[in-house]
């Protein structure tokens, strides 16, 4: 039966261009979260901000060659959950009120996980998720591996469970029909001799076995075995050979039905599960954070998507996992109509891509919660007053690695000086960071946080030396003109910029990089919506800035022996920093002690 579907499939189906699975979108080829968007993404346009290129870069929130920056916040425990970070990595917003509700959801997060907790010990199983995805999306045997009509004038009949019912009847029949057609040729002379109350014995059974088998090769090589010529007897084995054969494909689809069965009921059962667990998720997240209200539109979505898991698990609610029984049997034609139903419903196709994406939402929000609960993490409070005060922030990598943790607040704009390894770009970093975070989820790696949001981040850190058209002073420059051509377009009113710098113009020489960017920093020191950190070794900056109005020198705080040896610190403080710190580092790569001297020796 099986066989006889295939050739009508191939006959008259048109053919699919090679890389295009039937029914399956080229959208949907991987398995992702693309169709689940962050509650942040349904606010008014004007309070979403695009987060750039250079700034995910430069802090490493996605692409490092260590632990992205975004896990160590999200914490995510699925591959759903990582899948997502993408989409956080993509916006920041200035909506006050929809970071204070958010705020409201991760406080939330214990009672959800307790709630789900106890209404399903249901674990998600990304990579079965995914084997069962790409079976029904991007097998392009699904219809003749599990014996559907692929023509689409009779594809209608794939939702019929009674004609595929009569197809699995019909599948088990044909191949136990040819193997049993042997044994029951030498039951029926016993029971053709009992109905005519003929005394058995041998000779009277084996002529009655000689006349039914005539018309069948068994019979005949039994009744005329011994007159049969040379080329007939090659005829016999050759006939015998394909026998046997047809046998052994008979006995192998039936194992192989078998299994595709056993799976298919798997596969439609591990669907059931999952769509009952979102169920359960959504409803939970939104009876517990009705009263968010800037996560209404958001709600929206989540109940549309909601309807239609509710669609579907109604439909997969009976089906039992698999075993060998009765029922089971005259079930297969619904089964067959489910596993369908994943493969061609759009509707269903939706839902389930979305739950994957929120089921990493959730996860991720869990992360959050996990470390609020553990004290890494702290809710930022916001004001129209205040740019940005942090207390006691820190880098994340280092949260197990005994951090330091400083105060930064952008009364001023701030220029922090230190030797090489002290600590000034990782300062800059963690207080973008944490501007960042506060911006996405309402908290960050420090104790207190009051910020005045920023529509604009930007980053000037690692700068490429390009062996292209620009030299790395002309990349630097481009860099900065950029950044000022934002600012100096932008309505002042309506936006405030953020901006973190790593040693301006480093690629030309000390004198003019000094003259650069004093220069820069004075212009750029004018405009009052625009806030800047900036690490620089030019002691000379510091010292010509030191009487701004706008401007205040910090210094990351290094202790020195009499002997030279430094201790870092870490611990940023105001002044200027004098210490020069590359000879006590070259000490410690083993440059050669002439070298050292040299440079100890040089006036």
């Amino acid at each position: 039966m099986l066989n006889l579907i295939a050739i009508i499939n191939e006959q008259i189906q048109p053919k699919i261009i090679e890389g295009q699975g039937p029914d399956c979108p080229e959208s949907m080829k991987n398995m992702n979260v693309r169709k689940f968007q962050l509650p942040i993404t349904y606010l008014d346009e004007s309070k979403i901000h695009k987060l750039s290129e250079t700034v995910s870069s430069d802090l490493e929130l996605i692409n490092s060659s260590n632990k992205p920056l975004y896990e160590y916040l999200f914490k995510p425990t699925n591959q759903y959950a990582v899948d997502l970070l993408p989409e956080w990595n993509k916006q920041y917003t200035t909506d006050v009120d929809f970071l204070n509700d958010s705020k409201l959801v991760l406080k939330n997060m214990n009672l959800y996980r307790n709630k789900i907790g106890s209404l399903s010990k249901y674990q998600i199983d990304c990579p079965l998720f995914k084997e069962i995805w790409s079976d029904t999306k991007e097998n392009e045997d699904f219809y003749l591996k599990y014996g559907y009509i692929d023509w689409s004038m009779l594809k209608y009949l794939n939702q019929s469970p009674s004609f595929l019912e009569a197809i699995t009847i019909a599948n088990i029949l044909s191949p136990i029909a040819s193997l049993l057609i042997p044994i029951l040729l030498l039951i029926f002379p016993f029971i053709i001799l009992r109905m005519q109350d003929i005394p058995i014995d041998f000779n009277t059974y084996f002529d009655v076995l000689k006349t039914i088998a005539q018309h069948h090769f068994i019979g005949k090589a039994i009744t005329s075995f011994s007159d049969m010529s040379p080329d007939k007897l090659v005829y016999l084995f050759v006939t015998l050979g394909l026998y046997l054969l047809q046998l052994y494909q008979n006995i192998n689809q039936c194992r192989n039905f078998y299994d595709n069965m056993a799976k298919v009921n798997t596969y439609v059962c591990e669907m059931k599960n999952y769509v009952k667990h979102s169920i359960h998720s959504m409803e939970t997240f939104m009876e517990l954070n009705k009263d968010a209200r800037t996560y209404n539109p958001f709600f929206e979505e989540l109940g549309n998507n909601l309807f239609a898991l509710r669609s579907m698990y109604s439909e997969f609610e009976n089906i039992q996992p698999f075993e060998i029984s009765v029922y089971k049997f005259t079930e297969m034609g619904y089964l067959l109509k489910c596993y369908y139903e994943i493969h061609d419903n759009k509707f269903y196709e939706d839902a389930l891509l979305y739950a994957c994406g929120f089921a990493g939402y959730v996860d991720n929000l869990t992360g959050v919660f996990e470390n609020i609960e553990s004290g890494h993490v702290h809710f930022a409070e916001y004001s129209d007053t205040v740019n940005c005060n942090i207390e006691k922030q820190y880098y994340p990598p280092l949260l197990n690695d005994g951090h330091v943790k400083n105060d930064c607040s952008l009364k001023k704009n701030i220029i922090i000086s230190s030797p090489n390894a002290g600590g000034k770009t990782t300062m800059i970093k963690t207080t973008t960071l944490n501007i960042l975070f506060t911006q996405q989820v309402g908290c960050g790696f420090y104790e207190n946080c009051t910020l005045t949001p920023y529509t604009h981040i930007h980053s000037y850190l690692n700068i490429p030396d390009t062996s292209g058209r620009d030299s790395l002073f002309q990349a630097e420059s481009r860099r900065c003109k950029e950044i000022i051509d934002i600012i100096g377009s932008a309505d002042k009113a309506l936006t405030r910029h953020f901006c973190i710098f790593d040693e301006l113009y480093s690629g030309t020489n000390p004198l003019e990089a000094t003259k650069s960017a004093y220069a820069f920093l004075v212009y750029l020191s004018k405009f009052e919506n625009v806030n800047f950190m900036l690490t620089t070794h030019y002691v000379s900056i510091c010292k010509r800035l030191k009487k701004s109005e706008t401007i205040q020198n910090y210094k990351m705080d290094v202790l020195q022996d009499d002997d030279g040896t430094i201790q870092y610190t870490y611990k940023m403080k105001r002044g200027i920093s004098k210490i020069q710190g590359a000879v006590k580092i070259l000490q410690q790569m083993n440059y050669p002690e002439e070298i050292i001297e040299c440079i100890k020796n040089y006036k």
